[in-house]
């Protein structure tokens, strides 16, 4: 079975132009070249929601997540609690001023 999808490429046309002319390539192959080429870059990747909670409630999940590990990182903090790392940063400072935690 074949698939037709219309596509208006206006807004690419030059660039549409200079791959197919590099690449000598139909529009239709180079198309799909740029698909396939995004499918492999996307695979893997997981689109996490963050979490909007209270800054009280994002200290106390946070503390929760950091006992008893020896080292922990604030990007793995905020991917596990899903919870903006500029967020996780602040409140890592807050802790870190009240002596919770310790800088690397």
């Amino acid at each position: 079975m074949q698939y037709v999808y219309p596509v208006d490429l206006t807004e690419v046309k030059e660039e549409l132009k200079r791959i197919t002319e590099k690449l000598k390539v139909s529009r239709a192959e180079a198309v799909r070249e740029a698909i396939r080429f995004f499918a492999t870059e996307l695979k893997g990747v997981e689109v996490v929601e963050l979490r909007d909670i209270p800054k009280e409630q994002a200290r106390k999940e946070i503390i929760d997540f950091i006992k008893g590990k020896e080292r922990v990182w604030a990007d793995e903090i905020a991917d596990a609690l899903r919870l903006d790392l500029t967020f996780v940063n602040d409140i890592l400072k807050e802790l870190w001023e009240d002596g919770y935690v310790e800088p690397d």
